[in-house]
């Protein structure tokens, strides 16, 4: 059978276009994406945003990450290079829009009329609410750069490499009211050392992830689909503060 998707994300120059390269050219005929709808990155305001990134990077990698980002959003502008999901999408003619808030009753309506069989949450921003979720035929679905339940929470690459592991997982599951939770419809892994900085982690992170979601929407629309319970180790991690970015760093690790 066929199925309709809608795509909701955040953009930025670094990670996401990684995802959506890997994604697009995977999905089988038989999915439909009908429109990827982008939110705000982090859903925080400017300032809060770079006081963020400040934390996590320090100065000097502050500094040396404002210059790439600078640098790959005019490339990305005069078209040399797909730096952004819009131009990513572009290659594959899908609709990309902006969007404040998927947890509208306008948004839930649109999707609810345009018989949208699976949402597929990619680094979404916002935690959806139980109307969007239970909008699409089939469900919601989110992509989890991390083994599930294991790493609950905001930047999972960064404590699995905090914490020595030698493989990184990619969980594609069904959402739920609570955040990280549901059913596991797909799982991978791809392997990692002491030497992988967090920059490489989490790009090949984004291409694993496209990977794996891509499977997971193509067993979705050709009904071959078994979905499993997360068990295990469960924890929840929180952005990293200062004192525990200098202490990945103290231990050897690079953030780029």
């Amino acid at each position: 059978m066929s199925i309709s998707i809608v795509i909701v994300t955040q953009d930025d120059p670094f990670y996401m276009p990684s995802f959506f390269q890997e994604f697009f050219d995977r999905i089988e005929n038989s999915v439909s994406i009908q429109m990827v709808s982008i939110l705000d990155v982090l859903d925080d305001d400017f300032v809060s945003f770079v006081r963020r990134m400040y934390r996590l990077y320090g100065p000097v990698n502050f500094c040396r990450r404002g210059l790439h980002y600078c640098y790959r959003t005019v490339i990305d502008s005069v078209g040399y290079k797909n730096y952004s999901v819009g131009s990513v999408a572009g290659q594959y003619n899908i609709p990309v829009e902006s969007r404040d808030n998927v947890n509208t009753t306008e948004y839930v309506d649109t999707i609810a009329a345009n018989d949208v069989d699976v949402i597929l949450s990619v680094s979404a921003p916002q935690i959806f609410n139980e109307e969007l979720l239970d909008a699409p035929n089939w469900g919601c679905i989110n992509v989890h750069t991390a083994d599930l339940p294991k790493y609950r929470g905001m930047l999972p690459t960064f404590w699995a490499l905090y914490h020595g592991d030698d493989k990184i997982g990619s969980t594609v599951h069904t959402m739920e009211a609570e955040v990280d939770r549901g059913q596991i419809v797909r799982k991978s892994y791809f392997p990692v050392d002491e030497s992988t900085t967090l920059d490489e982690a989490i790009v090949r992170g984004k291409k694993e992830g496209g990977r794996t979601a891509a499977e997971a929407v193509n067993a979705i629309s050709s009904g071959d689909v078994s979905l499993r319970e997360m068990n295990g180790e469960e924890s929840y991690f929180s952005f990293p503060s200062i004192e525990q970015r200098r202490e990945f760093q103290r231990r050897g690790n690079n953030l780029l």
